[in-house]
């Protein structure tokens, strides 16, 4: 394990995780990609040094946040991805999980026909079948409630991917399949609403629809305790791809659109990341802790030290950088198949010695 000295000689420690899956938690909800283990954010967070305000400025489907949460923190949330945003909302909702069974079960019940088929598209991953029963439920989308539209994203990813024979990973779309096999989605939406409801008390809770360079229209400055977050991968992930991709071609969404306003361009990468600590720093209080949770990654031929990357992007150096190898993740099937051997990086700014 790796050791992380903080200000009064305080220390957090970084375990190597064996394994980072937990399906039935709130997390499975959706196969949202990229998203940190919440094993391994629980593990931080339980060691900041006092409960406070935490930020995840790039919140993704809300993992840090909902653990953070957890653990008696107040937190906020800020993404500019819209699906994100809808997963985050889901995971935090604490209604009553038996009215919305009845609910959905009655939806259901009185479905007829579906009024639209299912755009071209989106019609090669699914069963005829399948893709009948979401476009069913479709237009009730706008009435259902927060947990009840993640859970809703959340099944088609997973009936695409038994449609497709379960051959396919749970963060990656592999070859469709030749016939496709049926998938009840109806008893796959009720299944998943029962299993995923984890409920944790709301106050205390922001999650914003925003684009994290102008995180102080959002924020008051001087007001967050601790930013804790993955940022977007450097070596320009598509956060549009794979089962988003899907969602997108199902509801009809302009992915280009959304693609204008997601971190996600390898050559602005740097200038993008350098007004967002800009705007971190003004909302942080002047002992804040700011921690990215980074990674290897690889460009090419080239294999680029997360760590090194953000230790000179900025204009502050970072106080600690700790590095670990990959442990019971994806990262580590791909190092595999790609022969090589990447690390990950935790990257820790204490303001207190600005």
């Amino acid at each position: 394990m790796n050791t992380l000295l903080l200000k009064e000689n305080k220390r957090i420690v970084f375990e190597v995780l064996k394994s980072v899956n937990n399906p039935t938690s709130v997390h499975g909800i959706y196969p949202y990609r990229g998203k940190i283990s919440a094993v391994d954010a629980a593990q931080v967070i339980k060691q900041l040094p006092h409960r406070g305000t935490l930020l995840d400025p790039f919140c993704g489907s809300g993992t840090i946040i909902y653990e953070a949460k957890k653990q008696g923190h107040n937190v906020i949330g800020v993404d500019n991805n819209p699906i994100a945003i809808q997963i985050a909302k889901g995971k935090f909702y604490d209604g009553d999980i038996a009215e919305s069974l009845s609910k959905i079960s009655k939806i259901i019940s009185n479905i007829k026909s579906p009024i639209r088929t299912i755009p071209a598209k989106a019609k090669k991953y699914f069963h005829p079948k399948t893709a009948k029963q979401i476009m069913s439920l479709l237009p009730y989308y706008e009435k259902f409630n927060d947990y009840e539209k993640a859970i809703f994203l959340g099944t088609i990813c997973l009936t695409a991917r038994g449609c497709n024979k379960y051959a396919w990973s749970s963060t990656q779309i592999g070859k469709i399949a030749d016939e496709h096999t049926y998938i009840d989605f109806f008893d796959k939406f009720v299944g998943k609403i029962k299993k995923h409801y984890h409920p944790v008390e709301q106050k205390g809770v922001k999650i914003i629809y925003g684009d994290t360079r102008q995180l102080s229209k959002y924020i008051q400055k001087n007001s967050v305790d601790f930013v804790y977050t993955s940022p977007p991968y450097f070596d320009a992930l598509d956060y549009t791809s794979n089962y988003t991709r899907i969602i997108h071609y199902i509801f009809e969404n302009t992915i280009e659109d959304i693609k204008k306003g997601l971190i996600q361009n390898y050559d602005s990468y740097k200038k993008d990341m350098q007004e967002c600590f800009k705007e971190i720093d003004k909302i942080t209080k002047k002992d804040a802790l700011i921690i990215f949770v980074v990674g290897d990654k690889k460009r090419g031929e080239e294999i680029i030290n997360g760590g090194n990357f953000f230790s000179n992007i900025f204009e502050q150096k970072p106080s600690f950088v700790v590095e670990r190898k990959y442990s019971g993740t994806a990262s580590k099937i791909w190092d595999k198949i790609n022969k090589t051997d990447r690390k990950e990086q935790i990257v820790v700014w204490d303001k207190a010695s600005w």
